[in-house]
């Protein structure tokens, strides 16, 4: 047998072997799962939930409403000094029923608490009622308040509120706006005088 014959062979026998196949990984689709809260939510999930989140909330008592009555839940509890108040309504409506005194972009007055948060059928207040005029929360507070609505935001979406300071959100207190400075015209150049010729002797 020629050496020729035999490499055909060879390259024949190699040629009639199927290709090994390398096992492909499939991955499995990641499915993150919907924050947002079933409506009617409970005051009882969002104080879990902004717990969850690393607020620190020291809750000091809970009271249901009686039968009847709005809010039908409420937790009093402290966060950074100031009470935050978590009620749940019945309904959005309910809620809704409540609230609707209040007017887009109008602050707190007198009496109520600086921060007003609303989200389906949950409101969430935070601050002192007392004193001439509700406080605005500053420093630490203020960036407080900023992770309070990064919380609830995804929680009970859409929100609206009541706020002292601007945060972004429907009804609350507008951002200030820069007032445009007058222009100024420019005062008309007088044109120079004509100067005298002076005769030449």
């Amino acid at each position: 047998m020629t050496l020729l014959a035999v490499v055909a062979m060879v390259v024949g026998a190699c040629g009639s072997a199927p290709p090994s196949a390398t096992p492909v990984a499939v991955v499995a689709p990641v499915i993150t799962p919907d924050p947002h809260l079933p409506s009617p939510a409970t005051a009882d999930q969002v104080f879990l939930a902004l717990g969850a989140a690393g607020l620190r909330i020291t809750a000091t008592n809970a009271a249901s409403g009686a039968d009847g009555k709005e809010p039908v839940k409420r937790i009093n509890a402290n966060y950074l000094g100031w009470p935050l108040i978590i009620s749940q309504y019945s309904t959005i409506s309910a809620l809704a029923r409540a609230t609707d005194a209040w007017k887009a972009g109008q602050p707190p007055g007198q009496g109520e608490p600086p921060v007003s948060i609303v989200g389906s059928n949950i409101l969430i207040t935070w601050g002192p009622t007392t004193g001439g005029k509700p406080k605005a929360p500053e420093g630490k507070k203020r960036d407080g308040l900023m992770t309070i609505i990064g919380i609830l935001d995804p929680l009970l979406s859409p929100l609206r509120g009541r706020t002292v300071i601007p945060v972004g959100i429907a009804g609350s207190t507008p951002s200030p706006t820069a007032t445009p400075e007058p222009t100024k015209t420019p005062k008309p150049t007088k044109s120079p005088k004509p100067t005298k010729a002076t005769p030449t002797p």
